[in-house]
C-alpha cells in the first residue's frame, strides 16, 4: 500500500458535483485548486458543496495565465481576487478555513518552465526533475533572466506576506524530493497524470494520447512506483476531459494507492 495526495486543478467544471460524489463514493479525498473565472462562469455552488464534503480549496488564480507573462502587480491581483471568492465560499459553508494554498497555472511560479532553479541540483537528481515537469507539463526549458528570477522571488514574498503555506504533504521520500521542490510554498508535484493531453487541443500532439496511454504511464513510471515513498499527483477537472480523472483514480485504487487528506 502506497500513499498518495490526489490534487486537482481548474475546479469547477460543469461536472465537479459529479466528481466529488465520485471521490466521496470511494473514499478518495482531495485538494481542489480553483480559478476565478470558473468560478465566476460555473457559479461557487459546487465549490461550497465540496468543502462540506471536507475537501480543502487552493488558489489557482482568476485567468490561468502565466506568472512570468505579466507583472507582479497582475499576480498578486490575480491571487487576491481569487482568494477573496475562496474565502467567501468557506463562509458560506460554515467551514473555517484550514490553511492558504496555492498552485499556480501551468506550474509557472515566475520564471517560466524553470520551475525550481535546476542548476541547483546535481545529476542525477537534475535529469529527474526536468523529465518530472517537462513529460508533466508544457514548458519551456529556456533558462530564464535574472529579471525574471527576481520576479519569481518577488512572487515568493507576496505569498508569504499573505499567509500563504506549504500543503502538509508527509512521506515523500524520493532522493529528488529536497531543496527547492521540497521546499516551496506553492504546490508542486511528484507526479502528474498527463491528463490535459487528451484535450482536443492538445490530443495526438503529445506522448500520452489515450486513456490506456496514461494508464500505462501510471504502470511504467519508476518514480510513481518507488516502494515506500508517498506522491503528489496532478490532475485536472476540465469539461471535455471529465471520465479521465475517474478512470485513473479507480485505476490507482487497483494497484493499491491510498489516498490521503491533509486537513
Amino acid at each position: 500500500m502506497r500513499n498518495a495526495y490526489l490534487t486537482i486543478d481548474d475546479t469547477p467544471s460543469p461536472h465537479t458535483d459529479a466528481l466529488i460524489d465520485f471521490l466521496v463514493a470511494r473514499d478518495v479525498p482531495a485538494i481542489l485548486y480553483v480559478r476565478g473565472d470558473m468560478m465566476e462562469q460555473h457559479g461557487t455552488q459546487s465549490v461550497i458543496r465540496a468543502i462540506q464534503k471536507g475537501f480543502v480549496i487552493g488558489n489557482h488564480l482568476y485567468n490561468h495565465l502565466r506568472s512570468s507573462e505579466i507583472s507582479f502587480e497582475s499576480v498578486c491581483d490575480e491571487i487576491l481576487k481569487t482568494q477573496k471568492i475562496i474565502d467567501i465560499c468557506y463562509a458560506e459553508a460554515g467551514v473555517k478555513q484550514p490553511f492558504k494554498l496555492i498552485r499556480f497555472p501551468h506550474l509557472d511560479r515566475g520564471s517560466g518552465g524553470w520551475i525550481v532553479n535546476y542548476d541547483t541540483y546535481e545529476e542525477p537528481d537534475r535529469s529527474e526533475i526536468v523529465k518530472l515537469f517537462s513529460d508533466g507539463i508544457n514548458i519551456d526549458l529556456t533558462k530564464p533572466s535574472e529579471k525574471l528570477f527576481d520576479h519569481k522571488a518577488k512572487i515568493e514574498g507576496f505569498l508569504k506576506q499573505e499567509n500563504f503555506v506549504a500543503a502538509p504533504f508527509q512521506g515523500i521520500t524520493l532522493p529528488w524530493h529536497k531543496g527547492e521542490v521540497a521546499g516551496s510554498i506553492d504546490a508542486l508535484y511528484t507526479y502528474s497524470t498527463s491528463d490535459w493531453m487528451l484535450l482536443g487541443r492538445h490530443k495526438g500532439k503529445w506522448p500520452y494520447k489515450t486513456l490506456d496511454d496514461l494508464k500505462r504511464k501510471i504502470d511504467e513510471d519508476k518514480n510513481l512506483n518507488h516502494p515506500t515513498s508517498s506522491h503528489i499527483i496532478l490532475a485536472h477537472d476540465k469539461d471535455e476531459i471529465e471520465n479521465v480523472l475517474p478512470d485513473l483514480v479507480d485505476h490507482l485504487l487497483r494497484k493499491q494507492f491510498n489516498f490521503k487528506g491533509v486537513a
